[in-house]
């Protein structure tokens, strides 16, 4: 059974530190226990590790092994025309389960108009997206927006 893998902001000396809704989401909805292991990337390698205590909205991670970096045969990267927006985060979505590098937002001349300036507005939840599906998709680094 495949793990579930969490992108943390560091691995150092062995150690990382989940925080936010994600380790909110691991503690309560997931119930995670200490001891209990996981998958964790700091966006350049992916580790194998284990849960070594909670605090208040953190996991504390201690790491076991580096894990073999899968990489892919080529270098994808989409220039993706603004579209309606609920159809653009769908479109991230597979595109990052895909293995896109980088996906970079265009205005053409079909792009209706205001959605150039929405999509700045639209920036964050678009990156919550790709980090999303990136853990679902067990990456290990994230696509650039």
């Amino acid at each position: 059974m495949a793990r579930r893998r969490f992108f943390v902001e560091e691995v150092r000396g062995g150690e990382a530190v989940l925080r936010g809704e994600t380790a909110d989401h691991l503690r309560r909805v997931l119930r995670a226990t200490a001891g209990q292991r996981f998958e964790i990337s700091d966006n350049r390698t992916a580790w194998l590790a284990e849960i070594a205590s909670f605090g208040k909205q953190e996991v504390r991670f201690r790491t076991l092994e580096a894990l073999p970096a899968v990489t892919m045969p080529v270098r994808l990267v989409l220039l993706a025309s603004l579209f309606k927006f609920d159809r653009f985060e769908w479109m991230l979505e597979k595109a990052t389960e895909l293995g896109v590098e980088a996906i970079v937002p265009v205005a053409s001349e079909r792009s209706e108009k205001g959605l150039e300036q929405a999509a700045v507005r639209r920036a964050a939840r678009w990156r919550k997206i790709l980090l999303e599906s990136s853990q679902q998709a067990r990456r290990t680094v994230l696509p650039v927006l």
